[in-house]
């Protein structure tokens, strides 16, 4: 019996990682850089950073200040993230859905919470939503499991009862370590990495159905992932 759906937020509920990686990569342009795609992917799902795009910056002699390209970023996204500031196609149906089925919804994300709650409350979203959790709450971030607890203890369900929605790699093992079902929707930026981990892989939440869910949330012991 699934007691609740927890969703990440970050490329799943609404795309804030393209214009996140658009606008780094007007500002490498800028300085006759390119921006490594592959790099920003391990950032992902994560809120720890282990690739830090400002590092060329860092160095001695670099090609321009740290400051100066932070500044230059926030011009870039500030412009970017209007155009991308909805949700994607297929959350609100599931949300409505969820809602008319008694299933109580979540959000487990990497970013701070007070970005959480601006970013629902931007999209019309934060009263779909029983509980929150943001990265800035728990002790580890994911890959870790904390977020996902997190989100689960305040929604008053247990993790085995909860179906977990993630678009990164480093998303679906923080579900799956929560002891979680996982439901991977890779993102345009996402697509191509390892899902393996996850129950099972669609191309859209337009795909996620409830009896989509019921049987994930049955499933025991998955190992490898039905891919759609």
């Amino acid at each position: 019996m699934i007691e609740a759906v927890i969703f990440d937020m970050d490329g799943l509920i609404v795309d804030s990682e393209t214009p996140e990686y658009l606008a780094w990569r007007a500002t490498y342009a800028t300085f006759g850089l390119r921006f490594p795609l592959a790099s920003w992917r391990a950032n992902i799902g994560r809120n720890d950073g282990p690739f830090d795009p400002l590092g060329p910056f860092r160095l001695e002699g670099g090609p321009g200040p740290p400051d100066a390209v932070v500044a230059l970023w926030r011009r870039h996204h500030a412009v970017l993230e209007q155009a991308y500031l909805r949700p994607l196609p297929g959350v609100v149906d599931l949300l409505e859905g969820l809602g008319r089925g008694g299933v109580r919804a979540g959000v487990a994300s990497s970013s701070r919470i007070a970005r959480v709650r601006g970013l629902l409350a931007t999209l019309g979203l934060a009263s779909r939503f029983v509980a929150v959790a943001g990265g800035d709450e728990v002790a580890r971030g994911k890959p870790s499991p904390d977020v996902y607890l997190l989100a689960a203890s305040r929604l008053g369900a247990t993790p085995a009862s909860c179906v977990a929605l993630e678009d990164s790699e480093n998303g679906v093992r923080a579900a799956k370590a929560a002891g979680m079902r996982c439901i991977a929707v890779p993102s345009a930026l996402t697509r191509g990495l390892d899902f393996s981990a996850a129950d099972l892989v669609v191309r859209s939440l337009t795909e996620v159905t409830a009896e989509m869910l019921a049987t994930v949330g049955g499933l025991r012991g998955a190992r490898r992932p039905p891919t759609r």
